[in-house]
């Protein structure tokens, strides 16, 4: 079995949530924050045992893997351990217990969302700059009546007179408003176009 690099850069973004993982078998991997208020999914090309395989330190398991070019991993008979290979090098790469480690544990079903939104990669590096420059870290998303745009405003909410920065994306038009933190967002994801989802109430 090999790693693609899209599935490689999935990990890596797991790595942020979390730096352990269970995998459960099959082609998708699931992740969750300590604090148990983030949770990823992701459908990867390529289909795990079926046997739960933890990863104390994924950072750790990504940089061993860094090592090689194009390894190909070769999992124990009882599956305590993989064998990553590549030509004539070779890693022993054991296995940490699940039962130690944080890992979603259950599907959590969210109910549908009232707003849909989509940013990309570029969107959220925009927004990622003028953070850093204004020194702010809010995020409120807005769509008045009459608005042919939804506004993304970055600013300090609790100041009325920050600096802000403004976006305006493509969107429904529904008159909403919506507050979060844009380092809870950006620093989980990195190369990607994501979808904001939300309930109004």
């Amino acid at each position: 079995m090999k790693l693609s690099n899209e599935t490689r850069d999935v990990l890596k973004n797991f790595a942020s949530i979390n730096s352990n993982i269970v995998f459960n078998g099959g082609n998708e991997i699931k992740t969750m924050s300590e604090a148990k208020n983030i949770m990823s999914t992701a459908t990867v090309a390529e289909t795990f045992p079926d046997n739960l395989l933890g990863i104390y330190d994924l950072n750790e398991f990504l940089g061993v893997m860094s090592m090689f070019d194009d390894p190909e991993l070769q999992f124990s008979a009882d599956y305590n351990s993989v064998k990553i290979v590549q030509d004539r090098k070779s890693v022993n790469y054991y296995f940490s217990d699940p039962s130690i480690l944080t890992s979603p544990s259950k599907v959590i079903t969210m109910p549908d969302p009232e707003v849909t939104l989509t940013l990309t990669a570029d969107n959220i590096a925009q927004m990622r700059k003028a953070a850093s420059a204004l020194g702010v870290s809010d995020v409120v998303v807005t769509a008045n009546p009459g608005d042919a745009h939804i506004t993304i405003r970055v600013t300090d909410v609790e100041d009325a007179t920050a600096n802000n920065f403004e976006l305006s994306v493509d969107g429904p038009q529904t008159v909403f408003h919506i507050g979060l933190s844009l380092t809870l967002l950006t620093s989980k994801l990195f190369k990607a176009t994501i979808m904001l989802k939300s309930r109004l109430n």
